[in-house]
């Protein structure tokens, strides 16, 4: 390349189009230009092979090992970011530490009386637990139920239970709500209540009850002054087998593995929760199935 197209710099002038017309001609004539343009057309047919990123991305994290030392510039950046990391940690655990939601829960064979920050009372039967807002309590009597518990409500501003199948609605009563398995049932014994279950509510109110039968809501008559639990037992009427079981297995540390030949059966009569082989042989004896309570408390079936 001659020394007059290096100082005027006019390779990259005449690729940009910003040439005069003189230079063009003395360009010309000089015979430089035909070569330029021969590369020109050369780099053209150039090809570059296809990079791998990912293959190159992994050699490079294998390569590069080298640790490079922070500048002093960057200590007031490593300042403000650990400052940032302390500020945020300190908002979550504030967070965390101030939520005011509550939760009770029994474990197997154990039942708890539960005093509510209105004074409304909660028995909460084995293997179930409440949780609700203590702070928002005043204004928004509402908790969630798993399990079975008797509530006494005290009245003032209406108090609602929401379990997993449907929700119960009270002002001042007391009530037996039970959520086990695939069943559902509430027990009036005092007062008023409203059961919502999908699209459909029932109001029931003293001696009455309703259950969930067929994906419907089926209200019926009691004559119990107190849920029967509450005095360790239980009554069953033409009751699934499998929910007398699922019920045993709360009130005693026991493996129960139900034959599938049983789940159609039903079981009616009255559990006294006292002692494990007196409970399995009131429900097994009398229905005539087979089973043997080995060491460990497991049930095995003939």
């Amino acid at each position: 390349m001659s020394k007059h197209l290096e100082d005027k710099n006019l390779i990259a002038r005449w690729m940009d189009d910003r040439l005069s017309n003189e230079e063009k001609e003395q360009l010309k004539e000089s015979g430089e230009l035909d070569a330029l343009k021969t590369v020109i057309d050369d780099i053209d047919t150039w090809k570059v092979k296809p990079f791998d990123l990912e293959a190159g991305l992994a050699k490079l994290k294998e390569e590069n090992k080298t640790v490079v030392p922070l500048k002093k510039s960057n200590k007031n950046w490593l300042r403000i970011a650990a400052s940032v990391a302390i500020l945020l940690s300190c908002s979550l655990l504030w967070y965390f530490t101030s939520t005011s939601s509550t939760t009770i829960a029994t474990k197997i064979a154990e039942s708890k009386t539960v005093e509510l920050p209105t004074g409304s009372l909660v028995e909460l039967d084995a293997a179930s637990s409440i949780t609700y807002d203590k702070d928002d309590w005043e204004d928004s009597r509402m908790l969630t139920l798993t399990g079975q518990a008797f509530f006494n409500v005290t009245s003032g501003a209406p108090f609602v239970v929401q379990t997993p199948t449907a929700q119960v609605s009270v002002l001042g009563t007391q009530f037996n709500i039970s959520t086990q398995e695939e069943e559902f049932s509430v027990y009036c014994y005092e007062g008023k209540i409203e059961v919502s279950y999908k699209n459909n509510s029932e109001i029931i109110t003293k001696g009455q009850s309703v259950f969930i039968v067929n994906g419907k809501l089926k209200k019926d008559k009691h004559q119990y002054l107190s849920p029967e639990w509450m005095n360790g037992l239980s009554t069953y009427d033409r009751t699934p087998l499998k929910t007398v079981i699922a019920d045993v297995k709360r009130y005693y540390n026991v493996d129960v593995n139900l034959p599938q030949k049983y789940d159609t059966l039903q079981f009616t009569g009255t559990i006294a929760h006292k002692d494990l082989q007196q409970t399995l042989n009131t429900i097994f004896t009398t229905m005539e199935i087979k089973y043997e309570l080995q060491e460990g408390n497991t049930v095995i079936f003939e």
